[in-house]
């Protein structure tokens, strides 16, 4: 109910107001030695946050639009998909509200990748950004409806937030990705119950060793420049 009333809210001061387009460039640099990004997401939108900390995922009838955030996040964290997302942001009552972009394939350990959002009107002040961590069961990089500036670049740091909606056992069974190639969700386990700071790699299988894959906050910086 909040997200839809603050997209009425500003419908209305769009209608009194005239729109003056802009133009971003959004560049993602991942900080850490071997994790991996699944496509990131990158949405420009109305004021208005995504998650906050504490929030129980599992809860499918809670947080913004009854439940369908909540959902299409646990995707993106335990599965790295973001079709659910997109889904939402292509709905015809959410679509003038938003504009986004995907920063396809993996962006590996010290890589940067940008992506533009293009024409966003002065209605959509704010910007959130998603992906997943691999190799994590439900780790992901969240930037939560933070301001664009209105001139020049500005900077973000990006913690890793565990969703906790599945058990962080390390294992590749229940891992996506090149690494592990395993199982991209785990129905049956509802994990912690609540988003936090993820605690990293514990080193709980062989295959995963943190000497290799743990890290420290922050996970990644974004930059954000208005280009027009």
């Amino acid at each position: 109910m909040l997200f839809k009333k603050s997209m009425i809210c500003l419908a209305i001061f769009c209608f009194s107001q005239s729109v003056i387009a802009a133009d971003y460039r959004v560049e993602i640099t991942n900080l850490t030695y071997k994790i991996d990004f699944t496509p990131r997401i990158v949405i420009a939108h109305v004021p208005v946050s995504f998650f906050t900390a504490g929030d129980n995922l599992n809860d499918t009838t809670g947080g913004l639009l009854n439940g369908q955030i909540h959902n299409a996040l646990t995707e993106i964290a335990e599965a790295g998909n973001l079709d659910p997302m997109t889904a939402i942001l292509d709905q015809e009552s959410v679509q003038n509200f938003v504009s986004y972009a995907v920063g396809d394939g993996l962006l590996n350990g010290g890589q940067k990748q940008a992506v533009e959002l293009l024409n966003i009107d002065e209605t959509l002040r704010n910007i959130s950004l998603f992906a997943m961590m691999l190799p994590t069961n439900d780790g992901f990089i969240a930037l939560n409806n933070m301001e664009l500036p209105q001139a020049g670049s500005v900077r973000y740091h990006l913690n890793a937030y565990d969703a906790g909606t599945e058990t962080n056992t390390e294992s590749c069974a229940d891992i996506p990705g090149p690494l592990c190639e395993g199982t991209a969700q785990s129905p049956d386990d509802t994990g912690e119950g609540f988003v936090h700071i993820h605690r990293g790699i514990s080193g709980l299988t062989a295959t995963i060793n943190p000497a290799e894959y743990d890290w420290k906050n922050p996970v990644a910086v974004v930059t954000i420049t208005r280009i027009q």
